[in-house]
C-alpha cells in the first residue's frame, strides 16, 4: 500500500513539474520574442531617425531640390525617405525604417527660419562700426566681428561667429541680453523662385522688348491700399503715373523689377515685397527709399496691424541724398545681398538727423550713415552729420514674414512624429 501510494506521488509530483516545466518553456519563448519584437522595432525606430537626418543634412548642404534614392541601406536595414514642400521654405520629411520584418515610421516639419526673425544680421563689418547713438532692437547677428565704436546699445540677443572688437579705451557697447559665439549662415536668396513667384501671381516690371535694357520704377503707397506708380525703361522718358489697388497689382505680394531699380516712398495698406535684381547691371539692383516708407496701421499703437512691407535689393537699399530731408521713419523688413543699408553722402547732411526704424536690416555689411567726433564735455563719441540708426524690431516677425521674403539656409525641424509603438499578443 505504501509502495503505491509512494508511486502515485511520484507521479503526481512528475507531472506537476512536467506541466510547470511546460509553461516555463512557454515563458522563456514570449520573454524572446518580446525581446526580439523590441529590439526589432527599436532597431526600425533608430533607423528611420538617422533616416531623418540623412535627409536634413542633403537639403542643408547639397540641395534645397534634393530628392532621395531610394532605399538607403544602413545597419543591416533598408530606409525609405520621401521629402515633400507643402510651402514656401517649409519641407515635410517622412522616412520608413524596416529591419527584420519590423516597420517604423518618423515624419517631421522641417522649416527655414525667415531672416525678417532678426533685427539686424549681417555677413561683413569690413571698416564700419555700430556707434554712439545707434540703438538696435531684436536678434543681431554678424558673420564677423561686432565692431563698436563709443557706446551703441543692442537690446536684443547678440551673436557673433568670431567675438566683440572695440575701437579704443572709450569704446562701451551695451549688450542687454549679453552676446555669443554662432556658426555662420550667408547672406543669400534665390532670386529665380522670386522671379517664378512674380511671373505667376505677382507683378513684373522689366524690358519686354528682348533688349535687355534697365528698368526703373517709382512707386508710392497711398493710405487707401493704392499704389501710384510709372516706370522708364532704358533711356526713355518715364510713363504716366498709374493708380491701381496694391492688392490687384500683385496679388500674392510679390513685386519684381527685372534688371532694375525701384524709388519708393509713402504709406503702404496691405502687404508686399519688392525685389529688385541686377543682372550683370552695377547699376540696377537697388532699391531707393526716397522719404518716410511707412504702414497705415502702425504696430507701435496696433500690434495686430497687418501691413507688411519686405524691401530685397540684390546690391543695396539705399536712402537718396537730400539735405532737406530731415527724420524720417522707415517700416520694413529689408535684405540687401550684396551691401548694406546705405546713406548716400552721410557726411554732407547740415545735421545730424534720426532714422527712425521699425522691422529688420539684413545685408551683406554694415554701412557707415554718420559722422561722429569725441564731445569732451559728455566724454563720448556723438554724430554731427548725416543719420543714426534709431531701431526698433517689429515683434511680429517672430511669427511672420512679408510675402516670399528670403530665409536662412538651413532648414530646422519644428514637428516631429513618431508611431506608437503597440506591442503585438503572442499568446
Amino acid at each position: 500500500m505504501g509502495g503505491k501510494i509512494a508511486l502515485i506521488l511520484v507521479l503526481g509530483f512528475g507531472s506537476l513539474f512536467a506541466v510547470f516545466g511546460l509553461k516555463m518553456l512557454e515563458s522563456q519563448n514570449v520573454a524572446v520574442d518580446n525581446y526580439a519584437f523590441y529590439f526589432n522595432k527599436s532597431q526600425a525606430n533608430y533607423l528611420a531617425t538617422s533616416g531623418v537626418h540623412i535627409a536634413l543634412t542633403n537639403l542643408n548642404q547639397i540641395s534645397h531640390t534634393w530628392t532621395p534614392t531610394n532605399p538607403y541601406p544602413i545597419a543591416g536595414g533598408d530606409v525609405y525617405l520621401a521629402v515633400n514642400t507643402p510651402s514656401y521654405g517649409m519641407r515635410t520629411i517622412r522616412s520608413v525604417a524596416h529591419y527584420n520584418g519590423r516597420t517604423d515610421t518618423v515624419i517631421v516639419t522641417a522649416k527655414q527660419k525667415s531672416f525678417a526673425e532678426y533685427g539686424n544680421y549681417y555677413q561683413v563689418f569690413n571698416n564700419v562700426w555700430a556707434a554712439t547713438g545707434d540703438t538696435f532692437s531684436g536678434k543681431f547677428h554678424a558673420n564677423d566681428w561686432i565692431q563698436c565704436y563709443g557706446d551703441p546699445i543692442f537690446l536684443g540677443q547678440v551673436t557673433t561667429t568670431r567675438g566683440v572688437k572695440l575701437y579704443d579705451k572709450n569704446s562701451f557697447p551695451e549688450f542687454h541680453e549679453g552676446w555669443k559665439l554662432q556658426s555662420s549662415d550667408p547672406v543669400q536668396f534665390d532670386t529665380t523662385s522670386m522671379r517664378l513667384a512674380a511671373f505667376s501671381g505677382g507683378k513684373v516690371f522689366r524690358d519686354s522688348t528682348g533688349a535687355n535694357r534697365r528698368t526703373d520704377v517709382k512707386m508710392t503707397f497711398n493710405s487707401d491700399g493704392t499704389v501710384t506708380y510709372s516706370y522708364k525703361i532704358g533711356s526713355g522718358s518715364w510713363s504716366a503715373d498709374e493708380i491701381v489697388n496694391l492688392s490687384a497689382l500683385a496679388p500674392n505680394g510679390l513685386i519684381y523689377v527685372e534688371k532694375g531699380n525701384v524709388y519708393i516712398q509713402g504709406t503702404i495698406n496691405g502687404q508686399a515685397t519688392i525685389v529688385t535684381s541686377h543682372r550683370g547691371d552695377s547699376n540696377a539692383g537697388i532699391v531707393y527709399v526716397d522719404n518716410t516708407m511707412q504702414y497705415a496701421s502702425d504696430p507701435n499703437i496696433n500690434p495686430s496691424s497687418t501691413d507688411l512691407l519686405g524691401l530685397v535689393a540684390e546690391r543695396r537699399i539705399e536712402i537718396p541724398f537730400d539735405a532737406s530731408r530731415g527724420d524720417f521713419k522707415l517700416q520694413a523688413a529689408m535684405f540687401s545681398m550684396n551691401g548694406g543699408l546705405t546713406v548716400k553722402n552721410y557726411a554732407s547732411y547740415p545735421a545730424a538727423y534720426k532714422m527712425d526704424i521699425l522691422g529688420s536690416i539684413i545685408g551683406r555689411n554694415v554701412e557707415a550713415t554718420a559722422k561722429y567726433v569725441w564731445n569732451g564735455t559728455l566724454k563720448k563719441y556723438v554724430p554731427t552729420n548725416g543719420y543714426s540708426y534709431i531701431h526698433r524690431y517689429d515683434k511680429r516677425f517672430d511669427l511672420t514674414a512679408p510675402p516670399f521674403f528670403p530665409k536662412l539656409r538651413i532648414f530646422v525641424p519644428i514637428a516631429w512624429y513618431q508611431g506608437q509603438v503597440q506591442i503585438p499578443a503572442f499568446y
